[in-house]
Parts: C-alpha cells; sequence; structure tokens
C-alpha cells in the first residue's frame, strides 16, 4: 500500500472500519479524493498468472471500481471486479486456462469490508465442490489441480446471495475457467465469450429495476462487443460461457454451428461424435456453457444473439439519462425507432448481440440467380385505435394484390423447393420501416435481413422504408422447417404478427398441410402465448394409420422454456424426431420417444407422428414450471 494510504486510513475517524460502512479501499480513495480506478473490457484472449512446470502461479485481487460499459464518454457504474495483483480491475475476470493436471495456486486479496465467498477454484471430480472464503481485508490462498478438461468458470460473490440473486455490485465477480486437453497446445484458437448480468438499482418493491437492466458479453453490451472477423472456409471455435441466472437462447445467423460440449460451473460434457448436433439456435439456461464450432461458406456481415427479444432492446443509458422502467417498456410497445432507420441495429438494439463479418475471398461476386418470383405484402391495420397497429406478412396468389388492409390471423407459410432459386420482393405498406430476417435459412449476408450489419461495406442492407420495397434471392441448399420474421423494433412488430412459417420440401415433394402440420408458437401483444395464431386453436382432425410430419417452431418474444407435449388422457404419447432447425438428424439420434420437447426461442423441432386407432389427444404448450399456456384438441378418427 502506498505512503500516501497509509496516512489516509491512519487519519479516518474512529469506528470508520465497521464491517457495515463502505470498504476499506473506497474509503482510502475517498479520503485521497481519488475516483475508483477503470475498469477494463476483458477479451479472454490472454491467460491469466504465470505457468511454469506444471504449475499455475495466480494473484487476485478484489476492486470497486468504474466500469463504463457504455463507453468512455458515458457516465459509469461503481461494481466490483477482479484483477491481476497490480494490474487493472477486469470484466469479465481474468481467464484461468491451463492444460489439464496443472497445479494451480491462487492467492486472493480482499481489501472490502465484507467477506468474498468464491466458487469453482477447485477440483471438478469430487462429490462436493469446495468454496473459498476470504475475509474482510484478509489474504487467502486455494491450490487444487485442473483435473477435467472442459469448459467451466469461477464466480463470488460479496453479499452471500445464491448464483440465481447476484444481480447487483458482485455479479460482474465471474471468470472463465478453461482447461485444455493434453495434446492441446497452450493457444488452442477458439475464443471464450463470457455474458454477464446487471441491475444498477432496485424498484419501488425492492425487486431488481428492469429499467437499469444491462446484459454484456466480454464485459460490453451491443453495439459496444467486439467485432469478430474470419476467412471463408475459417474453423471457428466458440466456448460461451453464462454467468447469469438467465436462460439465452443463441442463435447464429446464417450458418448451421456444431455443438460440441454442453455443461456448467461444476461439469461439462464433452460430445464423442456421435452425440454432436447441429443447430442455428442452442438454449443455455442459466449457469451453463456451451463449445461449439462452425465454419463460414460465404462472406459479409453477420451476427451471433440472444434470441429472447428483451436481451437485445437498446441499452438503458446510465447516470441522470436513464428512463424509468415503465418509460422504457412503454416506447418498445408504443414507439418505433425515430432516426435513421438503417441505423437501428445501432441505436435500437443493445445487449447479447456479436458481430461477425467474414472476409470475401479475392475475385468473389454474389452470384444469387433468381427465378422463381413471389410478391410478399408487409400490411399493417391502419384502422387500429390505439398506436399498437396489427402487421402482418401477405403472399400473393396470382396476379390479384390482396386489400392494402388484409389482415388474417396468421401471417402467410411461404413454402419453397430444396435448390429452386426464389426471389421475394417484399413491399412495405405499413406506415414504418422494417426487415425481413430468414431465420435458419443459408443465405448471402446481403439478404439475411439485419440492416446496417448485413451485407458488405460498399453494399449494406438497407432497412425496408414505408412504400418502399426490397429482394431477397434465396436458393435454399436443405429442406427443413424455418421461419421468418422481423428484426426492426422485434417487441412492437413482432407481437403485432410480423413473423411466419416457412418450409422447404425436397426437389420432387409437394407439400401437403393435410399431413405436414406446422404448430407455430408465438406471442400476441399482450404477451399471451398462441398456437398458430390464437390462444383457443380449434380442433384438429387426423387420420388413424397415416404419418404426419409435425413441426413445432416457437417464434415468441420472452418465452424461452416451453415445453411441447402430445398427450393422451394427460400422458404423453411416442413420437420419432427427425429434424433440429432444419437439419435432419441423422439415423443413431431418430430414437422413438415420450412426447416432451422443450423448444426454445428460435428452435424449430420436426416429428413424426400416426396413431393407429380412433383417439382424442391434446397438444399441449406449457411453460417452464409445468403451467398450460394453450391447448390444441386432436382427434384421430378412421379413415
Amino acid at each position: 500500500m502506498r505512503p500516501q494510504a497509509l496516512l489516509a486510513l491512519a487519519l479516518l475517524p474512529a469506528g470508520s472500519m465497521a464491517t457495515s460502512g463502505p470498504d476499506i479501499e473506497a474509503r482510502i480513495r475517498h479520503a485521497l479524493d481519488e475516483p475508483p480506478p477503470e475498469i477494463q473490457f476483458n477479451d479472454n484472449r490472454v491467460a491469466a498468472g504465470q505457468l511454469e512446470n506444471g504449475v499455475l502461479a495466480l494473484r487476485l485481487e478484489l476492486h470497486r471500481g468504474s466500469w463504463h460499459l457504455l463507453g468512455p464518454d458515458v457516465p459509469g457504474v461503481e461494481v466490483l471486479a477482479f484483477a491481476e495483483e497490480n494490474g487493472p480491475p477486469q470484466i469479465p475476470a481474468p481467464m484461468i486456462r491451463v492444460p489439464v493436471g496443472t497445479r494451480i495456486e491462487v492467492t486472493v486479496r480482499n481489501p472490502l469490508d465484507s467477506d468474498l465467498v468464491l466458487h469453482g477454484l477447485t477440483e471438478r471430480q469430487v462429490v462436493t465442490m469446495d468454496s473459498l472464503v476470504v475475509p474482510a481485508g484478509a489474504v487467502r490462498e486455494v491450490r487444487f489441480t485442473a483435473d477435467v478438461e472442459g469448459t467451466y468458470y469461477y464466480w463470488g460473490t460479496t453479499t452471500g446471495a445464491s448464483f440465481e440473486g447476484r444481480v447487483y455490485e458482485d455479479s460482474q465477480l465471474s471468470g472463465a475457467f478453461i482447461v485444455d486437453g493434453a495434446e492441446a497446445s497452450a493457444n488452442t484458437g477458439d475464443r471464450v465469450m463470457v455474458m454477464g448480468l446487471l441491475y444498477d438499482g432496485k424498484d419501488a418493491d425492492g425487486e431488481p429495476d428492469s429499467g437499469s437492466e444491462y446484459m454484456v458479453i466480454n464485459g460490453r453490451p451491443w453495439p459496444l462487443t467486439e467485432r469478430l472477423t474470419y476467412q471463408v472456409g475459417d474453423s471457428v471455435r466458440w466456448r460461451v460461457v453464462n454467468a447469469m441466472p438467465e436462460t439465452h437462447p443463441m442463435h447464429l445467423h446464417g450458418f448451421f454451428y456444431r455443438v460440441d460440449a454442453r455443461g456448467d460451473f461444476a461439469r461439462d460434457t464433452i460430445y464423442w461424435p456421435a452425440q454432436r448436433r447441429m443447430a442455428v439456435t442452442e438454449r443455455m439456461a442459466g449457469g451453463t456453457t456451451m463449445s461449439i464450432s462452425w465454419s463460414p461458406d460465404r462472406p459479409g456481415g453477420w451476427i451471433f444473439h440472444c434470441h429472447l427479444s428483451w436481451h437485445v432492446t437498446a441499452n438503458p443509458a446510465t447516470g441522470p439519462e436513464r428512463k424509468s422502467a415503465e418509460e422504457r417498456e412503454e416506447h418498445l410497445l408504443r414507439g418505433h425507432h425515430a432516426g435513421d432507420p438503417n441505423r437501428h441495429v445501432v441505436e435500437g438494439m443493445g445487449g447479447l448481440t456479436m458481430g461477425i463479418y467474414v472476409e470475401p475471398p479475392e475475385g468473389w461476386t454474389m452470384d444469387e440467380p433468381k427465378r422463381r418470383e413471389l410478391r410478399l405484402l408487409i400490411h399493417s391495420d391502419s384502422t387500429a385505435a390505439d398506436s399498437r397497429p396489427r402487421f402482418r406478412y401477405v403472399l400473393q396468389d396470382g396476379d390479384l394484390e390482396p386489400a392494402s388492409d388484409s389482415i388474417p390471423v396468421l401471417s402467410s407459410t411461404i413454402v419453397l423447393r430444396k435448390g429452386e432459386p426464389t426471389a421475394i420482393t417484399a413491399i412495405n405498406r405499413t406506415g414504418e420501416a422494417t426487415q425481413i430476417h430468414w431465420h435458419g435459412l443459408e443465405i448471402e449476408s446481403y439478404f439475411d435481413g439485419v440492416a446496417g450489419v448485413g451485407g458488405y461495406p460498399d453494399r449494406l442492407t438497407p432497412a425496408i422504408a414505408p412504400g418502399d420495397s426490397f429482394e431477397t434471392r434465396i436458393t435454399p441448399p436443405r429442406a427443413g422447417s424455418y421461419m421468418y420474421h422481423t428484426h426492426v423494433n422485434d417487441i412492437r412488430q413482432q407481437t403485432a404478427g410480423l413473423y411466419g412459417a416457412f418450409i422447404v420440401v425436397e426437389e420432387d415433394q409437394v407439400w401437403d398441410p393435410e399431413v405436414d402440420r406446422i404448430f407455430l408458437i408465438s406471442n400476441s401483444r399482450e404477451f399471451r402465448v398462441l398456437l398458430n395464431g390464437t390462444s383457443e386453436p380449434e380442433p384438429l382432425t387426423l387420420h388413424s394409420g397415416q404419418m404426419y410430419r409435425l413441426r413445432l417452431m416457437n417464434i415468441t418474444v420472452q418465452n424461452s422454456d416451453l415445453h411441447v407435449r402430445l398427450v393422451r388422457d394427460g400422458v404423453p404419447v411416442r413420437w420419432l424426431p427427425v429434424a433440429k432447425d432444419g437439419w435432419d438428424l441423422p439415423a443413431h439420434q431418430r430414437v422413438r420417444t415420450q412426447s416432451d420437447q422443450l423448444v426454445s426461442i428460435g428452435e424449430t423441432y420436426d416429428f413424426e407422428f400416426r396413431s393407429n386407432s380412433a383417439v382424442e389427444l391434446q397438444l399441449e404448450i406449457r411453460s417452464g414450471g409445468g403451467r398450460l399456456l394453450v391447448a390444441q384438441p386432436i382427434r384421430v378418427v378412421e379413415p
């Protein structure tokens, strides 16, 4: 400690060391009239500590600092953060990364007036994982062996909160803990993303104030998050750590990724080849981890983001410009982006999003032929009494253009054939700008539907202004179940109806809606859960002996833990899984199972089902807690 700090500590009033007061470090700064230290962003590129002769030595210190998460010129918030000894505090905490079998020696200094409890700095092959308690003003050491390969994390609290309750000033005391396999090099080339959550205040009821909710990846919210750059053909590997209690369905635009491992703070399951699966969206419950890999085969701008819409809205302001939770919600539901719609992605979005740019190879040109032509009208209900009109996508059938105020129960289902070049011209008849994201489809970046990010530096995807149009060119490379939806003012426009099902059939197949059934789950403007556009579906009639394909899709804005069950007298029947997110499952993963499938936001699942007798069934949509939200009666009759 510096002499000035020692003098300042000596001059503090008697009794000021009480454990209920401000921490020691903060009182010293106050006595010296010093600002809190600046917290640095940690991109998890460099492992902390010194690794020599199979032993990692790491010295951590706890600090209270100023976190300028919205940029250096924007007022920061004071939170707790870890630093390496004599280094700046970081969010997330310094990354521990070692080969399996490494002996780890960590020293932790706690200058605060409250005890620090650290979890995760221990072996994994144990019955009970020990925690490290560092009393106020004390230093403690822990020694253990990194005994199991995998993606883990460590986390701390100074308030005694559980992991689920740690959302305030100590919520950023989390760091990645990566244990590489014995044959892995010190730098495997993968990237590590740690997601964090902060509530910078409480509401009148003492609950977390949603008007001060910040979600970050490696210490930053979008659009400040790091932009990742790759080349066509690169092997991309990510480790994602959800170091907060919220669930996040993580969606990659334009590409499938392979899920190589899933785990949590204590365990990691590295999949063997037959267990791996392909996805465009993977649900991450609070406190879980995943390792994924993918390879871009098309250049352009893309995003990787949480598909729970509230987690990617514009970030709250810090300081005196912050709006209340009620004002923010009112804007999201009834307002719309007032600035340049082509900048909505940076002005109207925030939170859990990463930007990706895949550089085009030398001599590359975008070659997307057009053949079949479709017209998709974007309609709104101009007669709505309030400021929240209804919206729909209406597919033109034949030469007769639908009336501009036609608002069907559900937007049109679009059906294409695999390998068929198609041009879809979207015509915006509404009074506000929009764009369409073709969810799960492997498409050229310019047509992906994210205005201001999609495309290329000299040709960025524009928003579709009122009265304007945009032509999307698609040649689907695989048959499957997909969705399409707005990517502007998502909560307002999507809950009002801008979403639909998108089906790709095989080249020689004719889509038959009688046996190919879509169950599209969404939210109403009041956030009720709807099934195919209604909260009270009419009974559905099926025929015994007929094989049906059931396509389950979740395009809600906030229901990330929905269970879909097909039941007889309350008991799930059996069905056969055949596809996930439009990717056909390999034969060894097609195992008949009970019909209880968790379908998160942005996920689609396909099942085959046949009943050999007449029976009364019900397709249920239930919350994660088991509450019935909506049900579809199904009668199976003799043909």
